[in-house]
C-alpha cells in the first residue's frame, strides 16, 4: 500500500497534466472549426447578396418601370375619359336638375321646405 500511496499524487499530476493538454488541443481545434465555419459563412451570405442584387437588377427593376408606364397610360386614359364623357354628363345632369327645380317654384308646385313638416293623421 506504500508504494500505492507514494505514486498517487505523481498520478494525479501526470493525469492533471494530459488533461490540460487535451483540453488545450481540443479548444485550438474548436476555435480553427469556428474560424473556418465564421469564414465560409460569411462567403456565402455575400454571394447571396450578390445574387439578390442581381435578381432586383435583372427582373424587379424592369418590372417596377412597367408598372410606371402603366401607372401614366392609366392616368392619361382617366384624364381622357374624365374630360370627355363624365365632366358633359355631369353637366347635362345639372342644367336638367336645376331646370327641373326652376320649373317646380315657378309653377308654385313644391313651395318653401316641406319635407321636415309630419304629415298630418
Amino acid at each position: 500500500m506504500d508504494a500505492l500511496t507514494e505514486l498517487s499524487p505523481l498520478f494525479v499530476a501526470t493525469f492533471r497534466d494530459w488533461v490540460i493538454i487535451f483540453m488545450g488541443i481540443a479548444v485550438a481545434a474548436f476555435f480553427v472549426v469556428a474560424l473556418v465555419a465564421t469564414i465560409v459563412l460569411a462567403l456565402l451570405a455575400r454571394i447571396l447578396v450578390k445574387k439578390s442584387i442581381n435578381v432586383l437588377d435583372e427582373n424587379v427593376k424592369p418590372l417596377l418601370g412597367s408598372a410606371a408606364e402603366t401607372a401614366t397610360h392609366a392616368k392619361g386614359t382617366l384624364t381622357y375619359v374624365t374630360g370627355a364623357a363624365v365632366t358633359p354628363i355631369v353637366r347635362a345632369y345639372g342644367v336638367v336638375a336645376g331646370v327641373r327645380r326652376a320649373a317646380s317654384v315657378l309653377a308654385g308646385l313644391t313651395g318653401a321646405s316641406t319635407d321636415n313638416e309630419k304629415p298630418k293623421q
